[in-house]
C-alpha cells in the first residue's frame, strides 16, 4: 500500500479532464474563433428570478471544442450576464437536436488593471445555429448559397446585451 503511495507521488495519474480557457489556455488561443458547446453544466439556478449561486463563486461550466485547440477545453462561466444568456438558451428555451451553440470569446478592453473585475464581466457571444455550421466555418471549400443567411444565427445573447 506505501508502495503504491511512493509510486504515485513520483509518477502522479494522469489526468484525463480538458483544461481550463483562462488558466492552462490563454484566451488569446481561442479569439476570433467559433467554440462548439459540447455540454454545459449549471451550478447556479434561477428561482423567481434570482440568481440562486453557488459556494464556489463559479455559475456555470461549457466543455468546447474549436479547431485552434489540440482537444477539448473547459470554460468556467464567472460573469452573471453570461450565466443568464446561457440559462435562458438552455433552460428556457433549449437546443433542438439538428442545432449547434458556437460561441466566439469577446474580451473586455484589456486597458487599465481590471483585475477580478475583468473575469466577472460578460464575455461570451452566444448563438444557435443549424448543426454542422463550425464544420462549415472551417472548410476552405465551403461556399453557402447566401452568405447573409449563413452568418444570421438562429439566435443569438450578446455579452453587451443590457439584462431584463
Amino acid at each position: 500500500m506505501a508502495l503504491k503511495s511512493l509510486l504515485e507521488i513520483l509518477e502522479p495519474p494522469t489526468c484525463n479532464d480538458p483544461p481550463v480557457l483562462g488558466e492552462a489556455i490563454p484566451w488569446k488561443q481561442v479569439e476570433g474563433h467559433f467554440l462548439r458547446v459540447k455540454w454545459c453544466s449549471f451550478f447556479a439556478s434561477i428561482e423567481d428570478g434570482a440568481v440562486k449561486t453557488d459556494p464556489t463563486g463559479a455559475y456555470a461550466a461549457l466543455e468546447v471544442e474549436c479547431p485552434s485547440l489540440t482537444g477539448d477545453a473547459v470554460i468556467v462561466v464567472s460573469s452573471k450576464a453570461d450565466f443568464r444568456h446561457l440559462w435562458e438558451l438552455y433552460k428556457e428555451r433549449q437546443v433542438a437536436d439538428d442545432e449547434e451553440v458556437l460561441l466566439t470569446y469577446a474580451p473586455v478592453d484589456q486597458k487599465g488593471s481590471w483585475g477580478l473585475m475583468r473575469t466577472l464581466l460578460p464575455c461570451l457571444h452566444i448563438m444557435v445555429y443549424p448543426k454542422g455550421h463550425l464544420k462549415e466555418a472551417y472548410d476552405p471549400r465551403f461556399e453557402p448559397k447566401s452568405w447573409a443567411a449563413w452568418y444570421r444565427p438562429k439566435a443569438r445573447w450578446s455579452p453587451f446585451e443590457p439584462l431584463d
